[in-house]
């Protein structure tokens, strides 16, 4: 057996978009037999592709590279064995076996990878959201001067942030710095981490516009010039970042956000309204969809974004 291309190559070529159409199954689930067909092509390929990695010449050794590479092989049969029975359930199940083979072969055998091990932070599920503040009363009158009528009020001083007329702002305004991205069961423990345990990311909300992104710090550091190195960021950004923006309606009351999408890093999030949750603690801001609509498997989780204000 002779390998006809490097590894690189088939990492770009072929392993990183079959694996896409097995990651985001619930964002491009097929529609028609054809594409249906074209997903189990994918999956097959995964599958097939592990067999690949474990030919001489390519494996690196016989036993870490021969593990991974097998639990690749296992996630590829099972991700073919789903699309022919169009389970996108079966197939969103399978995201963190293949996820789990992948970084796990690139922590061990890419250089400059730029994993780092460490453990889970821990969380703790904010609790339900209060209702809001009643409105602030009105201060009391100052007392009358002795022998006269009352000495004439000032009007109260407007904040430091907000102008005669203007509404106050809204807390979840400003610049936000994540600090963490978890996927939660309903008992509050961490499931899986969207975006690996290393995210960056940061949410802005000024005058009547968000913008959010996320990114995983986890993917490896590539050379410069080579076009398969371009081709191979392309492919991991696709799978490790997400961005978008546009205008949006904050209801503190119901602590929402309702942004409208007009740019994005997906074509099919255009358009679309994106409906978030928030709550803001001491400079703290817990954000996400609402509580248990993100489909893992058989579990519903839900996402939770933590974020520093930033001053």
């Amino acid at each position: 057996m002779q390998p006809a291309s490097t590894m690189s190559e088939l990492m770009v070529k072929i392993i990183y978009p079959a694996s896409d159409a097995i990651f985001y199954i619930t964002t491009r689930e097929p529609k028609t037999e054809a594409e249906w067909g074209e997903l189990q092509g994918k999956a097959l390929a995964v599958a097939e592709s592990a067999n690949l990695l474990m030919m001489p010449g390519r494996a690196r050794d016989q036993d870490r590279w021969m593990d991974d590479a097998t639990l690749m092989l296992e996630a590829g049969r099972a991700a073919f064995r789903a699309a022919k029975a169009k389970d996108v359930a079966a197939l969103d199940a399978l995201n963190e076996q293949l996820y789990t083979s992948c970084t796990s072969c690139h922590s061990h055998y890419r250089t400059n990878y730029g994993g780092r091990a460490r453990p889970i932070p821990p969380y703790i599920l904010p609790p339900a959201p209060e209702p809001p503040p009643p409105p602030n009363p009105p201060p009391n009158p100052p007392a009358k001067p002795a022998g006269g009528d009352a000495a004439p009020r000032s009007e109260p001083a407007q904040s430091a942030r907000t102008s005669p007329g203007e509404q106050p702002k809204s807390p979840l305004e400003g610049r936000w710095k994540l600090r963490t991205a978890e996927d939660l069961r309903p008992d509050g423990t961490v499931a899986r981490l969207p975006w690996g345990e290393h995210p960056a990311g940061s949410i802005v909300v000024e005058r009547g516009a968000c913008y959010l992104q996320i990114m995983s710090t986890d993917t490896p550091s590539l050379p410069q010039g080579a076009a398969p190195a371009r081709e191979q960021m392309k492919a991991m950004l696709l799978s490790s970042y997400i961005a978008y923006s546009g205008p949006c309606t904050i209801d503190d009351a119901a602590g929402s956000v309702t942004l409208t999408v007009e740019a994005a890093w997906q074509p099919n999030y255009l358009g679309t309204e994106q409906k978030r949750f928030f709550r803001v603690e001491n400079g703290v801001l817990r954000f996400g969809p609402a509580p248990g609509t993100i489909r893992s498997g058989t579990e519903m989780l839900t996402r939770r974004l933590t974020l520093d204000r930033v001053p």
